[in-house]
């Protein structure tokens, strides 16, 4: 009762798999993701199994089509199920049972597979695969563009509920904190795609300043405000990053630009104002550096 697609972007070698459907929380058991070993989406009237100990023979150095293929042979339903499967290798593989609940089927492209069932449409899942690989730009959202091609050709026919996207690194860096590049889920929502294009946007721009900003703790201040010399952050919709942002500025000697920021951040947001105060409580900022920003508050 759900689409996903699963994909291996083939300039980076990240992998992920991002769902929709009208169940509730769909990410929680459609998704799965093991950073350099592969994704696996699991649904129709879905068996974890095939998630979690999917991931386990993947690790262990099983193909996608045998750990499929092994995995069926001991599922005592598997005309229920629909899984797809992606390798750390770029091998694919996909099932759709035949009782599954139509409109039911997948399709196979370049570096993806699409999958759906309890669809409006038999044209769902090429759709979501056509969308995918004339999508331009990063990865997280060329799997997004798939999913709003579903719905541009009747998605789930009993609506929308939840939808959810996961992104994992190539190699795994022994820093798993590090390795889920993207990991967010829209659970309860009557439009949920929309909100999650927003966190999926938000996401990139999280993760930019906050690498920017421990750059600059590290010391590399002229680095970090280049890569966001070219990132607009509104103070009032934003202001996490514009906190990261006026630390990296005051570093790297653009004290105009940082003190602005900060008089901004004492009128609408004077609780992360106060925490950029007790940074230098702990040194984990110069104490210039905050004064610098804040004016000596």
């Amino acid at each position: 009762m759900t689409y996903s697609i699963i994909a291996r972007d083939p300039a980076s070698g990240h992998m992920g798999v991002a769902t929709q459907s009208q169940a509730f929380a769909v990410g929680s058991s459609v998704s799965w993701a093991l950073p350099g070993h592969g994704v696996i989406a699991t649904q129709s009237m879905g068996e974890p199994m095939y998630g979690e100990l999917g991931l386990d023979v993947l690790r262990s150095g099983l193909t996608a089509d045998e750990a499929l293929t092994a995995l069926r042979s001991v599922d005592p339903h598997p005309e229920r199920r629909q899984v797809a499967m992606a390798d750390g290798h770029g091998g694919f593989a996909v099932y759709t049972g035949d009782a599954c609940v139509e409109e039911a089927g997948h399709a196979t492209g370049s570096g993806c597979v699409a999958l759906a069932n309890m669809m409006r449409s038999r044209d769902v899942w090429q759709a979501m695969v056509d969308a995918y690989e004339t999508a331009d730009g990063w990865f997280p959202a060329r799997l997004m563009a798939a999913l709003h091609a579903a719905e541009v050709r009747g998605g789930d026919v009993r609506g929308r509920r939840s939808a959810a996207i996961l992104v994992v690194c190539a190699e795994p860096s022994g820093r798993p904190w590090r390795d889920h590049l993207v990991d967010l889920r829209v659970d309860d929502d009557p439009d949920p795609l929309p909100r999650l294009d927003r966190m999926v946007a938000y996401s990139a721009r999280y993760h930019r300043v906050v690498e920017a900003f421990e750059l600059a703790l590290d010391g590399d201040a002229q680095r970090a405000v280049a890569s966001l010399d070219d990132e607009p952050i509104d103070v009032e919709e934003e202001p996490e990053l514009a906190l990261w942002q006026a630390v990296v500025l005051a570093r790297a000697g653009r004290t105009r630009d940082a003190a602005r920021i900060g008089s901004r951040l004492r009128e609408v947001a004077p609780g992360l104002a106060e925490a950029g105060g007790r940074f230098a409580d702990v040194a984990l900022v110069d104490p210039e550096v905050i004064a610098t920003i804040l004016g000596g508050d």
